[in-house]
């Protein structure tokens, strides 16, 4: 060979085919022109022997690529994982790639397993929704599988990662209210999760902007299981006896939660003001006005399609974090 870099006719020669044949088989087409499973292994092998040249991984990465995407979400029956699978699954049909889809139900150990599991069917890459305290286990599939974070990310990691910005939005959302009460109360859950801390800092910013100072017992939270945001907003209740004047609440299953104890103890909407991180269709027709932060999945949809081609064909990232900008709807 006249250089060291390697050209689809040296492997050809070297597989004893013809070049038109080496590139059907980095293509894909090899059965729609019936090359043989031997050739193809043939091929491939002389190939690996060369993937320390980028273009030449390129090859094997296309030729063995499975035109499917992991996805790992915590719950699915929430509604914000709901809507944003429904836009992820809708962009990637665009570009003919499937999405196999699993959950961990906020297991460290499950998710884990269905991780490892969409390795094994050879998944091109991972987007995931992760319940872990590090990024150890995924820069190590990382390696050979490309990973990409959403929604929640790990402090100091290197893997990409997109999510929605919360620190300004939350503090906006809050400003109005927290300038004419003299308390509001955070009912949240899993804030050690880099998603749900922003929120959180928001929050603290947002009183502060308003002249409110941030008291520790306004902070109310757990970790999350069904039905927590109801226990929650139930011991402030009895605690104080009576409900906060304002409550915020980081996501729309807490509030879920928290708006059935409301309906259940027929308190008066004039009451109480209530606002949250993530909105939903049935807050325009809710009997409890509450002003939400809208995600905008379809943006978050797209990138994740946008990052995950840079990743599964060696192109550079500009940058690893990536925030996008949600919105305020207010009901009240």
């Amino acid at each position: 060979m006249a250089s060291n870099k390697l050209k689809l006719n040296d492997i050809a020669r070297l597989a004893g085919v013809s070049a038109t044949t080496v590139s059907h088989i980095f293509n894909k087409r090899d059965k729609k022109y019936r090359i043989s499973p031997q050739t193809r292994q043939r091929v491939l092998a002389i190939a690996q022997q060369y993937s320390d040249q980028s273009h030449i991984r390129q090859y094997l990465v296309k030729a063995n690529s499975t035109n499917t995407i992991g996805v790992v979400v915590p719950d699915m029956s929430n509604s914000f994982f709901s809507m944003f699978l429904h836009h992820l699954e809708a962009s990637f049909r665009q570009k003919n790639i499937q999405l196999l889809i699993t959950c961990s139900h906020y297991n460290p150990e499950v998710e884990i397993k269905v991780a490892q599991n969409l390795v094994e069917r050879c998944v091109d890459a991972m987007i995931v929704v992760t319940s872990l305290d590090s990024d150890d286990f995924y820069v190590n599939i990382n390696q050979q599988t490309p990973v990409l974070f959403f929604d929640r990310y790990l402090k100091d990691t290197k893997l990409p990662f997109i999510t929605s910005e919360s620190v300004k939005s939350v503090a906006d959302l809050i400003i109005p209210y927290a300038k004419q009460l003299e308390e509001f109360y955070f009912i949240g859950c899993d804030i050690q999760l880099t998603s749900i801390h922003a929120r959180l800092e928001g929050f603290k910013q947002g009183l502060k902007t308003a002249g409110l100072k941030f008291k520790h017992d306004w902070l109310v939270c757990d970790d999350y299981c069904q039905n927590k945001g109801y226990q929650l907003i139930k011991g402030v209740h009895e605690k104080l006896g009576r409900l906060p004047k304002a409550i915020f609440t980081p996501s729309c299953n807490l509030l879920q939660e928290v708006l059935s104890y409301l309906v259940e103890i027929k308190i008066d909407p004039n009451q109480i003001c209530l606002c949250s991180y993530d909105y939903n269709i049935y807050l325009d027709y809710c009997y409890y006005p509450t002003d939400a932060i809208a995600q905008d999945f379809q943006t978050m949809a797209h990138t994740c399609v946008e990052v995950i081609d840079r990743l599964i064909n060696f192109k550079e990232l500009k940058h690893h974090a990536f925030f996008i900008e949600p919105k305020i709807i207010r009901h009240r």
